[in-house]
């Protein structure tokens, strides 16, 4: 048996079958689902009280579900659709109403702008080029960042950054250099496969350097404070292990606009993002 449903974004949607007791047969209900615009390149989908199991994925150009052992009762249908270069959409819920052996679907929410999308920890290792080199023998550091959503179905997103980190100097007068930034900035995302993508990232921001040393050489230690302008930029090649967990390793190239020169750092960076 073969239904037809269309995945629209704005209008209620319902599946009608003819009696119930196909549900309570043996044999696989299929579901066919129409999507909702020709951009569509792959639907998936899974039943359950819960979104929580693994998806069955099919070509929108044969969309077809099967559903097998479905619990009307207690279960729902959840279906997702992407676009080429787009994240996987929000669920529809399919549930069946026994009294008029129809479907009933509800919707996803649209997300707000700047909806929290994502956190990623990361830690990361810089080394100075020439530029700096007097000063920084190299850098270890972690961040916390948040990836905001610009829109849910357009690979354009934004983020804000907090970082620690910290190294020795090649300055006889400082001890150890530390320093706190934060930073802002956009990313686009490039899919290259199902699982596999990659995404510039560039940002602007602050770093506040906290050098503990003998800055005025009077032969005592102290915390000296000062900052400076930063841009940092990355490109980020992420594997998805499932819809929540994703692995990142990026190269990674800081610039410092100091008083009297440009100072830069290249490294690399590696983390775990976690979707909401």
């Amino acid at each position: 048996m073969v239904l037809n449903v269309r995945t629209a974004t704005c209008t209620a949607l319902m599946l009608l079958l003819s009696t119930l007791s196909v549900f309570a047969s043996s044999s696989p209900v299929r579901i066919m689902i129409k999507p909702a615009s020709e951009q569509v390149a792959a639907i998936r989908y899974q039943s359950g009280t819960k979104a929580k199991g693994p998806w069955k994925e099919v070509d929108a150009d044969h969309p077809i579900l099967s559903l097998e052992a479905f619990d009307s009762t207690q279960e729902v249908l959840f279906v997702q659709q992407k676009e080429p270069g787009r994240d996987w959409s929000r669920s529809y819920e399919y549930r069946y109403d026994t009294k008029t052996n129809s479907w009933d679907v509800t919707l996803p929410d649209p997300r707000k702008p700047l909806f929290i999308d994502s956190m990623e920890l990361k830690p990361y290792a810089l080394f100075p080029t020439s530029s700096s080199s007097t000063l920084y023998s190299s850098v270890i550091g972690g961040a916390l960042k948040l990836n905001l959503s610009v829109d849910e179905q357009k690979p354009l997103y934004g983020y804000v950054e907090g970082a620690y980190s910290r190294g020795p100097s090649k300055s006889d007068w400082v001890d150890v250099m530390q320093a706190v930034n934060i930073s802002a900035g956009f990313g686009y995302r490039v899919s290259l496969g199902k699982r596999v993508e990659i995404a510039p990232e560039a940002g602007y921001g602050l770093v506040v350097h906290l050098l503990d040393g003998d800055l005025d050489q009077d032969g005592t230690d102290s915390l000296e404070v000062f900052v400076d302008q930063q841009v940092r930029v990355a490109i980020n090649f992420n594997y998805t292990f499932c819809d929540v967990h994703e692995f990142f390793i990026a190269p990674l190239g800081v610039l410092l606009f100091e008083k009297s020169r440009i100072a830069a750092l290249y490294g690399v960076q590696a983390g775990m993002r976690f979707n909401f």
